[in-house]
């Protein structure tokens, strides 16, 4: 049975223990599907889609059940890779949900929707609004949170993917503007957060610093291979830096800074500085990349 495809699981039970063996031990029956699960087969197709996300022509998974969203990037010759989407500026925020994974054109777009409170709909440029919900609120006489009747409010994503990285979906094409260098460092927080500097350039020479908490202490030059090189620029030409703020945010304290600067072939300069590096779902795609560098120094 382990040598089957994605494209060949065929229920709830073989898509766990493909999940334990080829992704995360963690995933087991129970922990995927819950243990109040008995029907297998009869649940299988609302629990488990199986597509090809990135048009790479082999079949992705993505599995929508009791744990936080699933999805499996399938490069071929058992090259498996999870993505996760946690979308959350707040504490007060929920998980996504999956809704739907739509076709538009060549590509597949997920649906995502996350229940927010009622004072965080500024924060978000796409809220939907669910009438007469059954949904808990929080009762400031009693001091407890009750069952209620009342409108709720999601933020609603649509993702895509590219670059191995989910991003946000966008029906134009970005305008591309060439990249001569960038740098990235990242400040320290209150735990083991790691410490390091990162110098890229058009011709792929890589220089490293590690200072705290990496897997390389101190400087190191090498030429970054090209399949990260052209992830890493195609991510950042992607997200249109020059369109975003110049600074974000998240309301919490002790964590850590991350600083992205890009020097464009133009002359032009974009600095972000983004405390809690939550700042767009594209500049998580970015830092994620950037993370996986330092962790592969040696």
């Amino acid at each position: 049975m382990f040598g089957q495809t994605i494209g060949e699981l065929n229920s709830n039970k073989k898509v766990a223990k493909f999940l334990e063996k080829e992704i995360n031990k963690k995933y087991t029956f129970k922990e995927v599907f819950d243990k109040e699960v008995e029907a297998d087969d009869e649940d299988f197709e609302y629990f488990v889609k199986k597509t090809d996300l990135d048009n790479n022509g082999f079949t992705d998974l993505v599995v929508n059940a009791y744990v936080p969203l699933i999805i499996v990037l399938n490069n071929g010759d058992k090259d498996f890779k999870e993505l996760n989407f946690r979308n959350t500026k707040f504490f007060s925020d929920n998980e996504p949900e999956l809704d739907s994974i739509a076709e538009i054109g060549n590509e597949k777009v997920l649906i995502f929707e996350t229940e927010i409170q009622e004072f965080d709909d500024e924060e978000y440029p796409n809220i939907k609004i669910k009438k007469n919900q059954e949904a808990l609120s929080y009762n400031s006489k009693t001091k407890e949170s009750e069952w209620t009747i009342r409108d709720v409010k999601y933020k609603v994503d649509s993702l895509t993917v590219k670059f191995g990285e989910l991003v946000e979906y966008k029906n134009i094409k970005p305008k591309v503007n060439r990249i001569k260098e960038l740098y990235f460092s990242t400040t320290g927080c209150f735990g083991s957060c790691p410490i390091f500097d990162i110098k890229l350039d058009s011709e792929r020479n890589l220089e490293y610093n590690g200072k705290k908490f990496t897997n390389h202490s101190g400087l190191k030059s090498f030429r970054l291979n090209q399949t990260d090189y052209d992830n890493v620029i195609g991510l950042i030409e992607y997200a249109e830096l020059k369109k975003l703020k110049s600074f974000y945010s998240v309301n919490w304290t002790d964590d850590q800074t991350g600083i992205l600067k890009v020097i464009y072939e133009n002359g032009e300069v974009k600095e972000i500085q983004d405390y809690g590096l939550q700042g767009t779902i594209n500049l998580k795609a970015i830092y994620k990349k950037l993370f996986e560098i330092n962790k592969n120094v040696k």
